[in-house]
């Protein structure tokens, strides 16, 4: 690694600084416990090579895509934020584009010239395993069916 490792790699930013970003990853649907917390680990690595910190990660959990990635018509969201320097980027998407169980992500800058002490992160070991663990499927009510009389004023109406 370079002495500029970690760091924000522009003219105008202030010295010591760092950028917020955040990132949202689709995991394949037979992503288990044990592949998300191995996907945390290593993103983790990252983060402490290239002298950045984890801020927050959240588990969205499996949602219906709006059209199938890789033969899959479901994903498992994950969100991550997190402060480091602009060559990060580069690195979680090389890793990203290697690892099989992530079929998209996408990374937005969020803020800039963040002092690092003024934001400690707020992840634990109880926060990685609740991000690891999927939430439960949001209950989907049927739609009512319309009455008789709704569904034929309907048609008599198109008739007019």
């Amino acid at each position: 690694m370079s002495a500029t490792t970690g760091q924000v790699l522009s003219h105008g930013a202030l010295r010591g600084t760092k950028r917020e970003y955040e990132t949202v990853t689709i995991l394949a649907p037979s992503t288990n416990k044990t592949d998300i917390l191995e996907l945390v680990g290593k993103v983790q690595g990252i983060f402490k090579d290239f002298d950045a910190s984890l801020l927050q990660i959240e588990n969205w959990g499996s949602r219906t895509l709006a059209y199938p990635i890789r033969r899959s018509k479901t994903g498992v969201y994950l969100y991550w934020r997190f402060l480091g320097g602009s060559d990060i980027i580069r690195e979680l998407d090389r890793n990203f584009e290697i690892a099989t169980a992530i079929l998209r992500y996408h990374t937005v800058k969020i803020d800039e010239d963040i002092d690092p002490s003024a934001r400690p992160s707020e992840v634990t070991e109880d926060l990685l395993n609740a991000a690891a663990e999927p939430p439960p499927e949001p209950v989907v009510e049927p739609e009512p069916e319309p009455s008789e009389r709704q569904s034929s004023r309907r048609f008599n109406d198109e008739d007019e």
